[in-house]
């Protein structure tokens, strides 16, 4: 059985325990929160003060400690602030257990661990045995997810003692099944057995039915580690047939996997293909819903913040048409009383000197023309103002909606770089390399890829079609589909990972009516070394494997067709194997490097200087070749434009 069904279980049970113990405290301060919507709730909560925050703040860190575990950690800062300010203690106990929750999500373990502490010092100094027996498996449950087995066993077992003390069975089936999942990582497996058996044994007492499938689901998982094929069927079973009745998908989608498991090791082929099948049905259907929401945020977050500019530039508009009939009424009334001021002279002029008659006429006639000059002059100049402002305020739009895109492509930034390798990951598979990674824009069509599985590391260095959002589109259905071959499928030939990744990528585009756009695809370095016979394995589309052996630097050319729809979309890419020793070095390269223009003649970097700087620098340590390819890389392209995604990785036997 995987990892992830008992941890599914664990997180669970560390949000029952935050809601159980605070029950008292949110019903002190309640409305109903599904009259309205999230975005409602968070205007109402900026428009209310004082203790008229509280439900608010209550409904939005119940809600983002799943959605969103930043926010519900930046939320629960601000109620914290406010309960002490107050001084509730129910309050604060309730930010202390939301704040560890929220930073377990992020993997932030040791403020999870510091926020949690907190309540357990809460609930000793109100000897609370109930909240003590609650932090106490919070506890283990972080401890255990940093490998610290030892404190983890402790607080699950001081947790237990008080549990038992209270015959609280909710808490003891909580801290059985932690112990079950612990002593299963512990590779006891026996004793996780029958933990999980007396954690099943409560949940059946208390009749919840979700509880009790998962029960169900560790049992069918723990007896096919004990190779009990039969029992583990008969456990499994029980849990399909609950999760189907409920519509539990995970657990039914983890059910699958065990059984397909189970008969594969029966040998029974057939029986293991069809629970082989109903699992990717329910995984590709949860990763195209977990897709599908995070492109929906992406743009109702575009949209809503594209509405408020445009409604910002509105008001604008019209407090400036305001200002400019009020300066129009001003000059035409002034206009006025200047004509009636020059009528009046004209007339007593003509009284008092008739002989002067003709030459007044002559000064009017000056003056007039004068007039008529500085009205056209007036007239230019008012139409040059209004052309001038008309340019601002259409200069103005295009850099707010400039900004605005900006925005929602570094939203999409974080998603794609949350798919990409952790660096322990990376470090873990690399040990003694390097990856060179500077993307064109600020999302990128390069992505680089590393596991590890079956004693063998497989590293990826990808170059999807284009560069920027489409590109990032593209890399991030490569990592899944990459995930899905080495992890799920278990393959490792890099010919056959590359041959059964382009049927994916087809297949998708098929799906999406993209069949004739044979643009789409990517081209890929990608190696497989197996550490123990000393043996690398190589397969490429487009893009070559370079290595030096003995001060020699050898190439190994790709095959000229991409991962993607082209005319050799049936032809098998080609598997390379080559025998390795200490000291030999490894590099993979996307296009972005050689293509780069530059240097004194604002040419393109090219190849054979790539080749001529690799054998220059192969001899320094692997930090030290990084830095050198990335300065040489600076130095040649100067002030010319990046003009493409640049990825490099370097391996060191």
């Amino acid at each position: 059985m995987k990892n992830c069904i008992p941890a599914f279980f664990i997180l669970s049970l560390l949000y029952l325990s935050v809601i159980l113990n605070n029950k008292s405290a949110a019903q002190t301060y309640r409305i109903d929160s599904n009259e309205y919507s999230i975005d409602t709730i968070e205007v109402m909560l900026k428009k209310s003060t004082g203790v008229n925050k509280i439900p608010y703040y209550y409904i939005l860190t119940d809600y983002y400690i799943y959605h969103s575990p930043d926010k519900a950690v930046r939320l629960a800062n601000e109620f914290l602030v406010l309960a002490e300010n107050y001084d509730s203690t129910y309050i604060i106990e309730y930010c202390y257990q939301i704040l560890g929750e929220a930073y377990f999500f992020q993997e932030d373990y040791e403020n999870s661990l510091k926020y949690f502490k907190n309540f357990l010092n809460a609930q000793v100094e109100k000897d609370n045995l109930n909240g003590i027996g609650k932090a106490y498996n919070n506890l283990g449950i972080v401890y255990r997810s940093m490998d610290k087995y030892s404190e983890a066993i402790l607080c699950y077992e001081k947790s237990l003692e008080i549990n038992l003390k209270l015959n609280d069975i909710n808490g003891l089936s909580s801290i059985y099944n932690n112990l079950g999942v612990l002593h299963e990582h512990l590779n006891l497996f026996a004793q996780s057995r029958d933990y999980y058996n007396k954690s099943l044994d409560i949940e059946l007492k208390l009749g919840d039915q979700e509880g009790i499938s998962t029960s169900y689901l560790n049992m069918g998982g723990i007896n096919l580690k004990l190779r009990n094929f039969q029992t583990a069927v008969d456990y499994c079973n029980k849990s399909v047939e609950i999760c189907e009745k409920f519509g539990f998908k995970h657990s039914l989608e983890l059910n699958y996997d065990i059984l397909y498991q189970i008969y594969k090791e029966k040998g029974e082929t057939d029986r293991a293909l069809v629970y082989l099948e109903k699992f990717y049905e329910l995984k590709n259907q949860r990763i195209n819903e977990e897709t599908s929401t995070q492109i929906a945020e992406i743009e109702l977050k575009y949209q809503s913040d594209k509405k408020e500019q445009e409604i910002k530039l509105l008001q604008k508009q019209k407090r400036q048409k305001n200002i400019v009939n009020i300066v129009g009424f001003s000059i035409l009334f002034v206009f006025l009383i200047l004509g009636f001021i020059l009528l009046r002279i004209n007339k007593l002029k003509r009284i008092n000197n008739q002989a002067l008659r003709i030459r007044n006429a002559e000064v009017l006639q000056q003056k007039e023309e004068i007039e008529a000059q500085r009205d056209e002059i007036e007239a230019q100049r008012d139409e040059i103002k209004r052309q001038k402002d008309l340019s601002e305020l259409q200069t103005n739009k295009i850099l707010k909606q400039n900004k605005d895109i900006t925005d929602s492509i570094e939203y999409a930034k974080h998603i794609q770089i949350a798919l990409f390798p952790d660096k322990i990951t990376l470090q873990k598979v690399l040990k003694n390399g390097f990856c060179l990674f500077k993307p064109k824009d600020i999302v990128s069509g390069d992505f680089y890829w590393v596991g590890h599985t079956q004693n063998k590391s497989v590293i990826v260095a990808a170059d999807c079609t284009g560069h920027g959002v489409p590109g990032a589109f593209m890399s991030i259905i490569g990592i899944n589909f990459l995930n899905e071959i080495v992890y799920d499928e278990l393959i490792t030939a890099p010919n056959e990972i590359l041959n059964e990744l382009r049927k994916k990528i087809i297949k998708t585009m098929v799906r999406a009516n993209r069949i004739d756009e044979s643009k789409d695809g990517m081209d890929v370095a990608l190696v497989t070394i197996d550490y123990a016979n000393m043996k690398l394995e190589y397969a490429g589309a487009y893009n070559h494997l370079y290595y030096v052996h003995d001060h020699m630097l050898n190439v190994i050319k790709a095959d000229r067709m991409p991962v993607g729809i082209s005319e050799k979309s049936i032809a098998s890419f080609t598997n390379h194997t080559v025998d390795i020793v200490k000291g030999d070095i490894f590099y993979l390269f996307t296009d972005g490097y050689a293509d780069q223009f530059g240097g004194p003649q604002r040419k393109k970097f090219r190849i054979g200087n790539l080749r001529e700087l690799l054998l220059e620098i192969h001899e320094k340590e692997m930090v030290e070749q990084k830095r050198s390819l990335f300065e040489t890389f600076i130095n040649w392209k100067g002030k010319e434009p990046q003009v493409d995604d640049m990825l490099a990785i370097g391996i060191k036997i």
